[in-house]
Formats: structure tokens, sequence, C-alpha cells
């Protein structure tokens, strides 16, 4: 009887021992996900992955909710602890950059985010319908029509090319917006140029035309195409701002008659370094495994693919967790 007890309670031992270095498997985990305002694809694409972890894996769920955006995101990540360890966030490698330095439209520095894994990368320039707007210079005394103020890649990236990469911060007319309005301003002519672009898979060159791209290229207005230049991007880039050059080949859009030199920045589900190790794996890992299965869901899930996932991040970049996936699955190094 005495050997039966023991047996016992070594065994609720270490039932105790396995409990406290991390949780079982066999209950279901619940994360939180905060992601985009309802209607854009990153919201769609955060109601996907939460489907995909029901369907796919055996205890991991996903709880996706709708977020005012991606700057509050790290904002109330950065303020309540205890979100850290069991919420994920989307957000960008630019975004990030932005609160750790805390600059607009931060009030103070914020600690940053993680990679767990890219679902979006967008691809961004110039577009105008007069001929003559092609280089800096041409720009003096123009106008632009920016997306609003706290939008990273429609607006505080383009500035941020126009400030350092072109030196014509105090030249050009900025007017802050909106992405919707930019179009009628630009075709009604309201502004000179707006800022459009593209979600992209930079391995194989598939595209997905952002919304207002799509609705001036259908305005039926001969589209001229204004490359930001190499220089510009690369001095840019000096400053600090994660962003990244790419060289769009003509005939990629309508009426796109040469090359375009443009700015990238990947949209991502990112976590606090605090998240734990092993969460971060599992996630990254059914995002890796699964990554067909998001084309089901939105247009930019078409784009998406194992070896993009990770695409623009430095590895101390990245969480620990998702970068053992990466390894383990062979996408990095």
């Amino acid at each position: 009887m005495k050997k039966v007890m023991m047996q016992v309670v070594l065994a609720f031992a270490f039932l105790a021992i396995g409990a406290g270095v991390g949780f079982s498997k066999t209950e279901i985990k619940t994360i939180n996900l905060m992601s985009a305002p309802f209607g854009t694809g990153s919201y769609v694409l955060g109601a996907a992955l939460e489907d995909i972890s029901k369907k796919a894996h055996p205890w991991l769920r996903i709880s996706h909710s709708e977020s005012p955006g991606l700057i509050l995101n790290i904002k109330k990540l950065d303020k309540e602890n205890d979100l850290k360890k069991d919420t994920i966030v989307s957000s960008t490698i630019g975004t990030i950059w932005l609160a750790e330095k805390g600059l607009p439209p931060f009030d103070k520095p914020y600690k940053g985010v993680k990679l767990l894994a890219n679902y979006n990368l967008f691809a961004g320039w110039l577009a105008s319908i007069k001929p003559d707007l092609n280089k800096p210079e041409d720009f003096n005394g123009k106008s632009i029509a920016l997306g609003r103020a706290t939008q990273i890649s429609w607006a505080i990236q383009p500035e941020m090319i126009i400030r350092h990469g072109w030196g014509m911060a105090d030249k050009i007319k900025l007017q802050y917006v909106g992405t919707d309005p930019a179009v009628p301003a630009l075709l009604d002519g309201l502004a000179d140029a707006i800022v459009i672009g593209i979600y992209l898979n930079p391995k194989t060159f598939e595209i997905s035309l952002s919304p207002q791209t799509g609705e001036l290229l259908a305005s039926g207005k001969k589209i001229n195409h204004i490359s930001w230049g190499a220089e510009a991007i690369k001095k840019t880039r000096a400053t600090g701002m994660p962003i990244s050059l790419l060289t769009i080949p003509a005939n990629a859009v309508k009426g796109m008659e040469k090359p375009i030199d443009s700015f990238t920045d990947s949209v991502a589900w990112c976590a606090a370094p605090e998240f734990p190790e092993e969460l971060a794996y599992e996630i990254t890992k059914l995002i890796i495994q699964k990554c067909s299965e998001f084309a089901a869901y939105h247009n930019l899930g078409k784009l998406m693919s194992p070896e993009v996932l990770p695409f623009g991040w430095e590895e101390d970049q990245i969480h620990p967790g998702a970068l053992k996936a990466y390894k383990e699955a062979g996408v990095l190094k």
C-alpha cells in the first residue's frame, strides 16, 4: 500500500513540475490578436488566422479582434504588461522604429515588438496625371496628397523621403487628406500627385493593387508613374527608418512604361519580447505550414509564401520562438 501511495505522490510531483515550466498541450490555449480596423486586409487576414488555428491546431486558438490601428496596438501592449504574454498585434517595421524612437505619431518612446510573420508587403511610389512631373525639382511649388498623418506607408514614410531623400520638404505642399480622398483630389486638380502602391510577393512578383491605385488606373486618365529614385530611398534609410528599395519592373502596373524605384514596408503579426517562446514557435510554425490557405480568405493571402514571412527583418528583430520555427522549416539558415 505504501508503495502504491508513493507512486501516486511521485506522479503528481512530476505533473506539478511540468506545469511549472510550461503549459499543458492537452488544454486549449487562447492567444489574443489585435489587428486593424474592420474591413481592411489586415482585419480579414487576422480573422483568417483565427479560423485556421481552430481548424488546424490541436490546442492553440487565436482570438482575433478589431483595433483602431497599428499605433494604438503598440501603445496598448506597452501600457498593459499582462497583455505581453497572451496577445499578439499587427504592426510594421516602420511603425516599430517610430515607437522605439518616440517620434510622431507616438508621444514618447515605446518598447518595440518582434516579428512572428509577415502577412503583407507594401510598395509605394508617386502618381500624377501631369506628364511633366518626373524628378524632385519638378515638384517645386507643387502639391502632393498623402494619407492621414498617422498612416505609416501612405504619409509618414513618403514625407520622410520627400524631406530626407529629396530635400524638398519646404518646397512642396503636403496635404494629409487620407487615402480615399486622394484620388478625387488628383483627378479634380486639387493635388498635383498622390501616393499609390501595390501589395506583392517579392519572390514571385505576384501583385495586388491597393484600392486607391485600382481606382486611379480605372479612371481612364493616362497615369504618370513617378520614381522616388534609388538614392532618395537610400538617404531616407540612412536616417534609421527601415524602408527598403524595390524596383518595380516596367509594365508591372498599367501605364508603367519604365521601371520605378519604390519603397517597401512589411506588415506583420508581432509579439512583445516577453511573449512565451514556445507559443511564438507554435504560431509561426502554424502560419508556415498553412500559408497557402490564407488565399481562400483574401486576395492578399495569395501573396503569402513561407520564404516571404520573415522578408525584410534582421534576425534580432525576429522573436526567438519564430526564429526557431523558420530555421526548423529551412526558411532561414
